[in-house]
């Protein structure tokens, strides 16, 4: 889990470097496994500007359980 995280900061920190669909699944491992609330922020912005679907569905995709562990 942890090499995934890190990758995916990666994939963040130069995003101009990457097709869209690996930014936001990059920012979506990012959500779901982060425990900096400021870079979790980060993440979920970049999936508002990227991701064409509806906030709600975004974050049932990030969170299928609701945020519930």
């Amino acid at each position: 889990m942890h090499d995934r995280l890190t990758e995916a900061r990666g994939v963040l920190a130069d995003t101009t470097k990457h097709p869209e669909s690996l930014v936001i699944l990059a920012a979506r491992v990012v959500v779901g496994q982060t425990d900096d609330a400021r870079e979790c922020g980060d993440a979920i912005e970049m999936l508002r500007l990227l991701d064409r679907r509806p906030l709600h569905a975004i974050a049932a995709a990030v969170f299928p359980k609701g945020g519930a562990a």
